[in-house]
């Protein structure tokens, strides 16, 4: 007996689990952030910006769901979204000063017209709403009363609080094509990570995909990889560069409220690395990595050594020119691109520019640095080509280097400011060595 007294004293003295905080520690801190901003969104938002909050987070949600627009004489038969196959409907109400009167009169008006203009497909009516501080109590007993009348279709309705459920369960790439991107540092240990998008483009060689994840740490991969593989055939180069193109501008829309930064991983023929920079553009910032051959990885070596991001640009005369002609630059940094084999496709060009390394190698490329260094040397060699020839017609671009530099040069070149650049693909087993591939110029 006293055995059994001593062990339950000392059960007693143990101190019991607080639930309450064992909850907390599951406590997420990047959701609680989206939820303050959807609030304030929910709260300072127009109608038609609730609206097409409602539609983003709707089409995310679920593929089968449909944005209806207003269209000529038919409006939009009283429908801001459907389920077509269920035959829902969802009207959505976000009014700037809400009253009893005018609410129960839209309500009406809407349920009468939507019956009307779908007849016997139309199975649910869905009543969504952004009511700051709740809802008339008139307005339930009208949807009751609605329902009475409408036997044959469900009356229901959404408060922004069941959208918000919607968008929680959404995952953290869509959610943030939505809200945006987290907030930098909501999460322990995080503060000093960035998250990037990443850019698979390996139209030639399959890319892994866990590669981007190792390359950019500490940093952080946001979502899933947009995969840009258009399919390789030769010729023609344009229907490669327009469906290209066509995944490009995909991904920058989808990317357009998060501020996206992109992690570039290329393996791909010249002219079309070159056009996916091109693409981009500089207005979006990129990062650009390299297949280190030796190493067999993309990270960037911790410790490059000797770099030579010394780079030497010739041939832009000093004083303009008023002659209409095509000027060629040759860019030698893996090997030389010797002016005998250009000739053999500009025959009279009015200038022909070099960019060149000091010693050209297939390794050249070990540092961001690099890219850094040729960006600067396109760029400004452009702008020289352009005072020196401002009635030049085309540019012709002979590049030998690596991928990632490509994408860089790409990026310089801005069709409202300079002629067509026509960038040339290399074979040493074609006579001559280079044919025209991809045109970039204004669309």
């Amino acid at each position: 007996m006293a055995q059994k007294m001593r062990r339950a004293r000392r059960t007693a003295a143990r101190p019991r689990r607080n639930t309450a905080s064992a909850g907390a520690q599951h406590y997420d801190a990047t959701t609680f952030c989206y939820w303050l901003k959807y609030r304030l969104t929910c709260h300072e938002c127009t109608p038609a910006e609730f609206q097409q909050l409602f539609e983003k987070i709707m089409k995310r949600a679920d593929r089968d769901f449909m944005e209806v627009k207003p269209y000529g004489k038919m409006g939009d038969l009283k429908c801001d979204g459907l389920f077509f196959a269920k035959g829902t409907v969802f009207q959505v109400y976000s009014p700037d000063e809400l009253t009893q009167a005018k609410l129960v009169r839209k309500i009406g008006e809407d349920l009468s017209g939507a019956a009307k203009a779908w007849g016997k497909s139309l199975k649910k009516w869905v009543f969504v709403y952004n009511a700051r501080g709740g809802v008339p109590p008139d307005v339930a007993r009208t949807l009751a009363s609605k329902a009475r009348k409408f036997r044959r279709i469900e009356i229901s309705h959404m408060s922004n609080d069941e959208l918000w459920e919607i968008a929680r369960g959404l995952s953290p790439a869509k959610r943030a094509e939505v809200l945006g991107p987290p907030v930098d540092g909501s999460v322990a240990g995080t503060a000093r990570r960035r998250t990037w998008s990443v850019i698979v483009h390996d139209p030639l060689v399959p890319i892994s995909l866990d590669a981007p994840k190792e390359a950019l740490a500490p940093d952080l991969v946001f979502g899933s990889p947009y995969l840009v593989r258009p399919t390789f055939r030769r010729p023609p180069w344009k229907k490669q560069a327009e469906m290209q193109r066509e995944l490009i501008e995909e991904v920058l829309a989808k990317s357009r409220d998060i501020a996206p930064r992109f992690a570039v991983f290329s393996l791909a023929p010249i002219p079309l690395a070159v056009h996916l920079g091109f693409t981009l553009s500089d207005r979006v910032e990129v990062q650009c990595f390299q297949y280190d051959r030796d190493r067999k990885t993309w990270q960037w070596p911790k410790r490059p050594g000797t770099c030579d991001s010394t780079l030497t640009v010739t041939g832009v005369p000093d004083k303009p020119k008023r002659v209409k002609g095509d000027v060629v630059v040759r860019v030698s940094l893996s090997a030389c691109v010797r002016p005998a084999d250009t000739r053999r496709i500009v025959r009279r060009p009015s200038a022909e520019i070099d960019i060149c390394c000091d010693a050209p190698d297939v390794m050249w490329l070990k540092t961001p640095r690099q890219l850094t260094a040729l960006a600067k040397a396109f760029r400004g060699a452009l702008a020289k080509t352009m005072r020196a020839f401002p009635l030049c017609r085309r540019i012709h671009l002979f590049y030998a280097g690596p991928t990632g530099g490509a994408i860089v040069i790409g990026q310089q070149v801005n069709p409202r400011m300079y002629p067509p650049v026509i960038v040339y693909q290399y074979s040493r087993h074609e006579s001559p060595p280079y044919k025209q591939g991809v045109v970039l110029q204004e669309a």
